[in-house]
């Protein structure tokens, strides 16, 4: 393979020591303060698709920890010990609103720690804001296992879900500023599989320890255990590389080089120096942004359009919560009792449930960047809407027949539980990973950090209001759930298709482009896009003809 030129002379010898200044920004003092980080001699040595597997492997775990703790509630939840050391055994309307309330508090956690990777991940790197995320995870593992009162598990869950907001807002970034333009949405589905192979295996866990004879250690140890994914990503993550994106930020060209090389399956030296160019042309016009701030950003207009992109990045992931996704998986004992099973049986159904929604990421892996992102939405926003409609419609049959006719309640019933398994396939292999995958590619590098952090306040804010919502929903209305919700899911259809932009299949670098245009509707921008494209593709060739002649 060709040598791959020195970027430190190749790149910049136009450059004067100003311009170094604005586009450059060493990383902060007070990262030497932080344990792990990126070492350039203690990097893995991988290259191509074994590098590609082994970040995939490390990312995995961290999303692991993300789906185990966003799941771990689910049964907790119904034991009694819990109950009872939490106060909210008493019969009375308060138990609900302490036991939906504990598990609310983790969305503030989540957003708490979003804002906080937001703030500095751009300063100590993306790695050492992981070893940071780590942190908080465990001790917020230690003190939810430990709980004594609802006191103590409140602030316990609010610690985790600082940790995991961490984890959860800067793995996808990073993973997305390593992988292959063609390969961003690939690598978010494969994440989000090991995301659902934890939660799956969080409720089998759960499910098991309910059959020992201590109810202390039924809901204990699946608290505590999530403790493992952390340990084991501390260990590991030191020895990965760091964001090229981010290396090239300060300045480091040669390791982003090396990085770059190292990540790419063909790594064509022609393509290695166009990416490069690509990321130090998208410096030198972001150096000129205004928008640096997490105030800048939200109320100060820009050539960038920051503002925008906050709508498109949020709103995703507000959308994806008003889907109903949470109705199913994080209440499903509850929803399959309204399909007239007895409790035990709901529960087995809704652990099928959880291995139903993982596997239907493999879809999601090959639709990913196959499919696009808009056409993801789409389609599952219309599916999910006729499939809701048809539940809600046996589940009335249920409620109708359960005093009438026992043989036809038990007929509507497994219809309704096969509706719940198509429901959640259907938002497993469209919605999950898109909406987590669009707010690391909209922002420019200048705002990725603080903009995907503001994404997942959005799914914060969201999360928490239908998860204390929700087991009053299905109190009040019953099967009335299944419809509001389809409504909603045909209610996006035509804001999906206004306004979400694709960005599929395109480098990063690319976003400042596609969205220059004043236009805030998708087919104005892609139209402005491909005429920019043209024109620079055009330019291009007449160069080449230049130098040639």
């Amino acid at each position: 393979m060709e040598e791959l030129k020195p970027p430190a002379e190749h790149y910049l010898q136009a450059a004067n020591a100003d311009e170094s200044q604005i586009i450059f920004h060493p990383e902060s003092k007070i990262s030497q303060f932080i344990p792990g980080g990126y070492s350039r001699s203690r990097c893995l040595k991988l290259r191509g698709r074994a590098m590609m597997f082994a970040i995939l492997a490390v990312a995995g775990c961290a999303i692991m920890f993300f789906g185990y703790d966003a799941s771990v509630m689910s049964q907790v939840n119904t034991n009694k010990d819990y109950l009872r050391v939490m106060g909210a055994a008493s019969g009375s309307k308060r138990d609900s609103a302490a036991v939906g309330g504990i598990v609310s508090v983790w969305f503030g956690g989540f957003a708490i720690g979003a804002l906080m990777v937001g703030s500095y991940a751009d300063w100590v790197g993306r790695l050492k804001t992981v070893q940071l995320g780590c942190l908080w995870g465990l001790v917020g593992a230690a003190l939810q296992a430990s709980a004594q009162n609802i006191t103590w598990m409140t602030c316990a869950r609010v610690i985790g879900g600082i940790g995991c907001g961490h984890l959860n807002t800067v793995v996808p970034i990073w993973t997305s500023e390593l992988a292959d333009a063609t390969m961003r949405g690939a690598f978010v589905a494969i994440e989000f599989t090991f995301a659902l192979t934890a939660s799956t295996l969080v409720y089998w866990m759960e499910y098991g320890c309910s059959k020992t004879q201590s109810e202390a250690f039924a809901w204990r140890f699946p608290l505590g255990f999530q403790a493992i994914f952390i340990l084991l990503l501390m260990i590991t993550i030191p020895f990965y590389p760091e964001s090229p994106r981010h290396l090239a930020k300060q300045g480091k060209l040669e390791e982003a080089q090396e990085i770059l090389s190292q990540c790419r399956i063909n790594p064509e030296p022609e393509q290695i120096e166009q990416e490069m160019q690509g990321i130090l042309a998208a410096l030198r016009l972001e150096a000129t942004s205004s928008a640096q701030s997490y105030w800048s950003m939200l109320f100060t207009k820009d050539r960038f359009h920051t503002r925008r992109r906050i709508m498109l990045a949020g709103g995703i992931q507000v959308l994806q919560k008003f889907t109903g996704i949470d109705f199913i998986a994080a209440y499903a004992p509850e929803m399959f009792s309204l399909a007239g099973y007895s409790s035990n049986k709901s529960a087995l159904l809704a652990g099928g449930n959880f291995i139903s929604y993982t596997a239907s990421l493999a879809a999601a892996i090959y639709l990913a960047d196959h499919f696009g992102r808009r056409k993801m939405m789409l389609t599952g926003s219309s599916a999910m809407g006729i499939i809701l409609v048809i539940g809600g419609v046996l589940a009335h049959e249920v409620t109708k027949s359960k005093s009438m006719d026992p043989g036809k309640t038990q007929q509507y019933g497994a219809g309704v539980a096969a509706i719940l398994y198509l429901y959640t396939f259907a938002y497993g292999s469209t919605w999950l990973t898109t909406c987590w995958t669009y707010p690391t590619e909209v922002y420019p590098l200048s705002s990725r950090a603080k903009g995907v952090a503001l994404a997942t306040v959005a799914f914060s804010l969201a999360g928490g209001t239908i998860n204390e919502v929700v087991p009053y929903l299905i109190t009040a209305v019953g099967f009335w759930v299944f419809i509001i919700f389809a409504l909603i899911n045909f209610a996006m259809l035509p804001i999906i298709w206004g306004f979400y932009i694709e960005t599929a299949n395109r480098n990063l670098e690319e976003m400042d482009l596609l969205f220059s245009s004043r236009s805030v509707f998708a087919w104005r921008a892609e139209k402005e896009f491909a005429t920019m494209k043209a024109r620079e593709n055009e330019k291009l060739a007449n160069a080449v003809n230049s130098v040639e002649v």
